[in-house]
């Protein structure tokens, strides 16, 4: 029987193991800092001065001190040390300092989520470039309150960048 979990590492209770909440504990801590991941920077060489329990950061390239050989491995505070560990693919994570969602993609973090567009209702919508949409213009009076309302939708279709 395997001693971790196959994606998370997550530690698994062994049968006629002494001290099983020491192993279940550590599974919760480690649940804890990967869901809904919040990073405070993924910049920082050197550990922070004054960390509270919890706080994660992502270790910066050149990591010295402590931090020394921990570059792009999540470095969290937990009260009295330091505890690393890498994020698999596919994990998600608020960046504090960037106010930017970032992923574990091909084992480096990547800006943004990897989405190549959004599905609605069953329809893909934002997965292409925007198409260049022609402003309406030339017409009667009468098309006055018609080209009004299109370039308010026109003004609205760009703002969400369905179209350019």
């Amino acid at each position: 029987m395997s001693e971790h979990t196959g994606r998370l590492g997550l530690p698994l209770i062994q049968t006629g193991q002494a001290q099983k909440e020491v192993t279940h504990n550590a599974a919760l801590h480690r649940i804890d800092r990967c869901i809904g991941l919040h990073v405070r920077s993924r910049n920082l060489p050197n550990a922070p001065g004054a960390p509270q329990p919890g706080d994660t950061w992502i270790v910066g390239t050149d990591g010295q001190d402590v931090w020394h050989s921990k570059d792009g491995l999540l470095a969290e505070w937990a009260g009295e040390q330091w505890t690393f560990r890498a994020a698999p693919d596919g994990v998600t994570a608020w960046v504090e300092d960037e106010d930017a969602f970032i992923v574990r993609s091909a084992g480096q973090w990547r800006r943004g989520l990897p989405v190549a567009g959004l599905v609605i209702g069953g329809r893909e919508v934002l997965a292409a470039e925007p198409s260049e949409v022609a402003q309406p213009h030339g017409g009667a009076v009468v098309d006055v309150e018609a080209r009004t309302a299109i370039a308010a939708l026109l003004t609205g279709l760009r703002a969400m960048g369905l179209v350019s």
